[in-house]
């Protein structure tokens, strides 16, 4: 007679192993799609931002113009003074009626000489020297004085006439400066505007960036925190075969041994009969106790 031992696990531990295989094996084939990752959009202050900053590009350039065309037209009115007064100056600012002075003048010394003249022939005649030598010679003074008077008056008149010009045309020339290095100092005010507007330009558009990144930050933390959420989701089954997995690993061995003897001739009808009766009765009462039946 052949003795022989088979070795299993006991029926409801065997049978809680075998489903847990079917369960992986099915959850295997099954398969899974795993979420995809997704970005955050540019928030609403990035996109201004974007825009304010490619409109900003250049924003200095009309006050570098002006800026540009200020500081020529300084230069130019500096530029003229860097000399004294020309003639031509100097004329512009003359008395335009200087001649009608001259003459009045000339005629009220004319009329001033011919009176002296009168007075100077009246007293010849009383006292009897008129066409005398000594009337002669007292005629010619009179005569040179009044020559003096008029010589005198007329450079007297036409130095008042430089003067006054000259004044005003030096007048003119520190008006002039004065101009060029005002419309200068503008231009190098409207160069700082320039800076200043792409200075604040670029601080908006900084804002806008730290405000919108904050924002789009936020939103990638909801977008990423969901897909964990969906991962989980997904996850949970294969995690909870897993742990179910383990505890069976963990389970205290309980395996048993069936002996079934054979003669040489061969196994009897009734002994076959007898172990698989045993064997069904084993896994009937291992799916019993799992609920199968």
């Amino acid at each position: 007679m052949v003795q022989e031992y088979i070795t299993r696990e006991a029926p409801d531990i065997e049978a809680r192993k075998l489903g847990l295989i079917d369960t992986a094996k099915a959850l295997t084939e099954q398969g899974y799609t795993l979420p995809d990752f997704q970005q955050a959009q540019f928030s609403l202050p990035q996109q201004l931002a974007f825009a304010n900053a490619l409109q900003g590009i250049g924003a200095y350039q009309p006050f570098l113009q002006q800026a540009t065309a200020a500081t020529q037209q300084g230069q130019n009115l500096l530029a003229g003074i860097a000399q004294a007064p020309t003639a031509a100056q100097i004329a512009s600012y003359s008395n335009p009626f200087q001649q009608q002075v001259i003459d009045a003048t000339m005629a009220e010394l004319d009329k001033a000489g011919a009176q002296a003249s009168g007075q100077l022939a009246g007293q010849a005649v009383q006292g009897g020297v008129f066409g005398g030598s000594r009337y002669g010679v007292q005629q010619a003074e009179l005569s040179k004085n009044l020559q003096d008077a008029r010589a005198q008056a007329l450079a007297t008149l036409n130095q008042q006439n430089y003067q006054q010009a000259l004044q005003g045309a030096q007048n003119q020339l520190e008006r002039q400066r004065l101009a060029g290095l005002g419309i200068g100092a503008l231009g190098a005010q409207f160069g700082q505007l320039g800076a200043q507007a792409q200075s604040l330009g670029a601080q908006d558009v900084n804002q806008l960036l730290g405000i919108g990144g904050l924002q789009q930050q936020f939103a990638q933390q909801g977008l990423d925190l969901a897909r964990q959420n969906q991962l989980q989701q997904i996850l949970q089954p294969y995690q909870q075969l897993g742990f179910y997995g383990d505890i069976l690993q963990g389970a205290p061995s309980s395996a048993q041994q069936i002996n079934i003897a054979q003669s040489p001739g061969g196994v009897s009808p009734l002994q076959a009969g007898i172990g698989t009766g045993i064997g069904a009765l084993s896994g009937l009462a291992g799916l019993r106790k799992l609920g199968v039946l």
